[in-house]
């Protein structure tokens, strides 16, 4: 019931809020005031204006208009009756009469309408007082956010006091529909706060087949300017009932975090179900900070049965982590904790952890005047697990790069490196033949050659003025000496170096115009599409979705390609050709639409070739008035059937809106679910203040 809170303010504001001093002119005196009025009387014994008639009266910015006025310059007392109107800004007040005490801030308001132009809230009472500065009562008001005469929804009190930045109460709170009363609170306590309020949010209300009948109730609490949380209770009728976490804050200095959570004890399965979620970023300077994420669940389908809570619904692991950076001009510090939750394991002793890795990193940096440059990727691991190979590894990959060329003709730049490993391995298997101590060095280098070709073509169209295209011509080529890796452990991708002997080539071409807007010009790109292939000249090496043998040294052709075919529209593509078996070894295709006015639409295709075949497509738009309308599904061609469909529709009122959404899941495991929301615009809600959350 907070919301009568804003509008005593706003009178307040208003009305209130400027003490005039005083002067000797009755129509426009040094104490800032001006009056206009059919006929004005100063009586100089008692130093009082009296004005009757088209009262006009101006203070610093607010306007106050009235059939009669009469202001005491002595006792700095303003009193106004007949249609009062108070205006300042978008705000407005008024009432059959005002009186206004400005050196006491007294002030008292009969038959009053006070109308905020933010979030267009209106309050009326039959009176409204300030008591003191901070201290107001109000009798027989209302509330609503809606402009008809017989508004769709309202808030009705009796009687209201309360003080700023403390508490208020409210007696016989009545909210009604129209004119029918529907729900009654005979007192309310609550917070008064001059920015965001604490207080219960709509409920959302929901169906399921697993679930049965589902109300979300929230509570939204202002715990400090830098910190809040929202509460859900979550009432299931075949579940039971769970309990929800959303909880925010800000700190010094930019650094920000939150804490999420969901539990219940499931009635299906008898046993307490919920997930973890935290997330924190401490920044100590803009050269050094800490990161931290938790991710954990009770159970590996607790995301299919609860996604709706996380945006999850299925997931094979989940990734607790702790990063340090500390950066310089040249380098750089990581130091990385890991902990992995395998959702498919039965037991999680022999999951891989990273306990830790400590990184240095040099950016690449000029050996002093000369052509040269040198960078360098590190790390010290140490990897755990109570079941399994485990151990230290430390890992080096410095490099030096020669970058020449002719300018504006050739750019040729060539590197030399070499990986270098070391390991300390314990809790090996007798059968296995990795070594405890070992490690090596595996020499790695490489070269590229480029060119650049552009032309510009005089359009002088419409629109459409000139167009550029720009080709760039690429031959690298990769060396990686091969060598018996099976004696070390396996951890990750550095464990087994990939053996290359690679030739790459690869034409990439932007197109961009400029067009014309009015009196001025601008530059777009329309498209920039890349062509590229591999040739294995010694066959070892292993490209994303193919093994390449000596038969078969090509890799597939790749083609990447994004393309505006208008501001509005955007073509993407990603396509693999197998030149041996003549078929798409992947295709991903996709289109964006956005007519920038509210409908938004896109379309996109996947497909591995013998894995995965999938459609994806949504749809939004706003063009059916108040309506609004989305869809969302996947289909796929494996299953010959939906993975699953999101359709909704949003009634949006001048003052309240109904969400309607309808979801049909028939993987993993199939559900129908149906939510309704209801938002009462200006009445429930998160209430930030304009700055929302504040660093301490």
């Amino acid at each position: 019931m907070n919301i009568f809170r804003t509008f005593i303010t706003v009178f307040c504001m208003l009305c209130l809020s400027t003490a005039p001093a005083r002067g000797d002119e009755a129509a426009e005196g040094d104490d800032g005031i001006r009056i206009t009025a059919d006929t004005m009387d100063h009586n100089q014994v008692d130093d009082v204006i009296t004005a009757d008639g088209h009262v006009v009266l101006l203070w610093q910015g607010a306007t106050l208009t009235s059939d009669n006025a009469t202001y005491d310059r002595a006792k700095k007392v303003l009193k106004a009756t007949g249609n009062v109107k108070i205006r300042k800004g978008g705000d407005s007040v008024q009432g059959e009469s005002v009186n206004l005490d400005l050196e006491s801030g007294r002030g008292e308001l009969a038959q009053g309408t006070i109308f905020l132009k933010q979030n267009n809230m209106r309050f009326t009472g039959e009176n409204v007082t300030r008591i003191g500065e901070n201290d107001y009562s109000a009798s027989q008001g209302t509330y609503t956010t809606c402009d008809a005469e017989v508004p769709s929804w309202k808030f009705g009190v009796d009687t209201l006091d309360m003080t700023v930045d403390e508490y208020g109460t409210a007696k016989n709170v009545v909210f009604y529909i129209k004119d029918v009363p529907v729900l009654y609170f005979p007192y309310v306590v609550f917070p008064v706060k001059r920015e965001r309020q604490s207080g219960f949010l709509f409920p959302r209300f929901g169906w399921s087949e697993k679930k049965g009948a589902e109300v979300d109730i929230f509570y939204y609490w202002s715990i400090s300017p830098s910190q809040e949380a929202t509460l859900d209770l979550d009432i299931q009728t075949n579940r039971g009932v769970g309990t929800g976490l959303d909880y925010r804050y800000l700190r010094s200095r930019g650094s920000t975090g939150n804490l999420g959570g969901y539990l219940i004890y499931d009635l299906n399965t008898n046993n307490p179900r919920g997930f973890i979620a935290q997330s924190h970023r401490e920044i100590f300077s803009p050269e050094m900070n800490l990161r931290t994420s938790i991710n954990m669940a009770t159970d590996r389908l607790f995301f299919s049965d609860y996604g709706e809570k996380n945006g999850v619904y299925n997931r094979q692991s989940d990734d607790s982590t702790i990063n340090f950076l500390k950066t310089w001009q040249n380098y750089a510090l990581t130091a990385n904790l890991r902990y992995t939750q395998d959702y498919y394991a039965t037991s999680n002793n022999s999951t891989l952890q990273t306990l830790p890795e400590v990184g240095l990193a040099a950016v690449r940096q000029q050996i002093f005047s000369s052509p040269v440059y040198f960078d360098l990727d590190s790390s010290a691991t140490n990897f755990y697990r109570e079941s399994g190979v485990r151990g230290q590894r430390l890992y080096a990959f410095p490099r030096l790069t020669l970058v020449t060329g002719i300018p504006g003709y050739l750019q040729v730049s060539a590197y030399g490196g070499a990986h270098l490993r070391g390991y300390n391995t314990d809790n090996i298997p007798p059968a296995n033949q990795v070594n405890g101590n070992d490690g090596s060095l595996l020499p790695e280098a490489g070269v590229r050659l480029s060119t650049s070709f552009s032309r510009v073509y005089d359009i002088n169209g419409g629109k459409l003025q000139k167009l550029r295209n720009e080709i760039v011509p690429e031959i690298s080529y990769r060396y990686t000496l091969n060598q018996d890796q099976s004696r070390f452990p396996t951890y990750d991708a550095l464990d087994r170096i990939v053996h290359q002997n690679m030739l790459y080539f690869s034409v990439t071409g932007f197109l961009g115009g400029k067009f014309r807007n009015g009196d001025t010009s601008e530059y777009r790109d329309l498209m920039r599409m890349k062509l590229s292939q591999g040739y294995s000249i010694s066959g070892g090496r292993r490209d994303l979705l193919t093994t390449v043998d000596a038969q078969r040294p090509w890799t597939d052709v790749i083609l990447e390609s994004e393309a505006w075919l208008h501001p509005q529209a955007r073509l993407t593509l990603d396509a693999r050709y197998n030149v041996y078996g003549s078929y798409l070894s992947s295709a991903a295709p996709g289109v964006e639409l956005d007519d920038r006015r509210g409908t938004t639409a896109g379309i996109s295709y996947r497909m591995a070739h013998n894995d995965v075949e999938y459609l994806e497509g949504r749809l939004s738009t706003r063009l059916i008035k108040p309506w609004i309308f989305s869809y969302a599904t996947r289909y796929s061609f494996d299953r010959n059937n939906f993975l699953e469909s999101v359709y909704s529709a949003e009634y949006r009122h001048q003052c309240w809106s109904i969400l309607v959404s309808y979801l049909d899941r028939r993987v993993t495991s199939p559900s129908q679910t149906v939510t309704v929301s209801f938002n009462l615009m200006g009445a429930f809600g998160l209430g930030s203040s304009a700055g929302g959350l504040k660093g301490q």
